[in-house]
């Protein structure tokens, strides 16, 4: 494997950890609050990257720019975000809700084209096209079985998905000013910052957040901090080693085929056949990816 398809490989098994993790997120959004379960993932991230710092990388020293970056990048993607985003997952669940991130791409495509100075050639603005109809197909799909609108909810999605656009681009402004930063130390640097957000909204909560993990039966505990690790640490850590060399546009494209593996999964458990929708929604995913890594070459 090459250093230029490597990135959106890594992107893709991001997706993956992230979409799985998002069903029992939807889960817990709802029997708790979107506020609880985002605050619990927020700081096994926060523990997972400072141990995996300390162990694999050594401290870069940025520019007071740059830390504040990742730092708002935290505060406004990984906690105001992230709040609104589960709000739309206890609502609508994981499904639906990730969905809205075709949208994502446009809003990454301004961005690195005034910002970063980056163009699309025409197999990476077709692969974009692919995927964004890959969640089209899953959209029909899913107004086929449901048949209802719930506007304030995707409003609260739209919201959630456009802050954590946001974080991505402040993320990625850390990287220009200083590329040396390590994946660990840039993901450490955030989840502190959504920390901190989540104390100055609500600094007794922490307290509480605990007592509420230690009181459930270990099966569900177990459940908990693994869709947190692997939701969390891993996909991020995935995604922003991803995000250090790779187009920007291109590789949130990856990110917007979420809705499909979540209703592989979904269909998995269900033992249930996944209808033409759901087929048509991954032979367009797959074209876009072969599409995107030609266009990578």
């Amino acid at each position: 494997m090459n250093s230029t398809t490597l990135p959106y490989v890594l992107a893709f098994a991001s997706n993956i950890f992230f979409g799985s993790a998002s069903i029992i997120f939807s889960r817990f959004a709802r029997s708790h609050s979107p506020a609880w379960i985002n605050q619990i993932k927020a700081s096994i991230a926060l523990i997972g990257f400072v141990i995996a710092f300390l162990i694999f990388e050594s401290y870069v020293a940025q520019p007071y720019t740059g830390t504040l970056s990742l730092m708002l990048s935290g505060f406004i993607g990984l906690c105001i975000g992230d709040l609104f985003l589960f709000r739309a997952f206890a609502t609508l669940g994981a499904a639906r809700t990730l969905v809205l991130y075709s949208f994502q791409p446009l809003l990454l495509g301004v961005y690195g084209y005034f910002f970063l100075k980056q163009s699309l050639n025409l197999a990476q603005a077709f692969s974009i096209l692919l995927m964004i109809a890959c969640v089209l197909t899953f959209i029909l799909e899913r107004n086929r079985t449901t048949g209802k609108w719930d506007l304030l909810s995707f409003f609260f999605a739209f919201l959630g998905i456009f802050l954590d656009a946001c974080g991505v681009m402040l993320s990625r402004q850390a990287y220009e000013v200083t590329p040396s930063l390590g994946s660990f130390q840039v993901n450490a640097t955030r989840a502190l910052g959504a920390l901190i957000g989540f104390f100055i909204i609500q600094p007794q909560s922490f307290a509480r957040i605990y007592n509420e993990v230690a009181a459930l039966p270990p099966q569900e505990k177990k459940l908990l901090l693994s869709a947190c690790f692997f939701g969390t640490f891993v996909s991020l850590a995935l995604y922003l080693q991803a995000l250090k060399t790779a187009h920007v546009a291109t590789l949130t494209a990856i990110s917007i085929t979420g809705p499909v593996w979540v209703s592989f999964i979904e269909h998995s458990r269900e033992r249930k056949w996944p209808n033409l929708y759901l087929w048509s929604a991954f032979l367009f995913f797959t074209c876009g990816f072969l599409l995107m890594t030609l266009g990578t070459h």
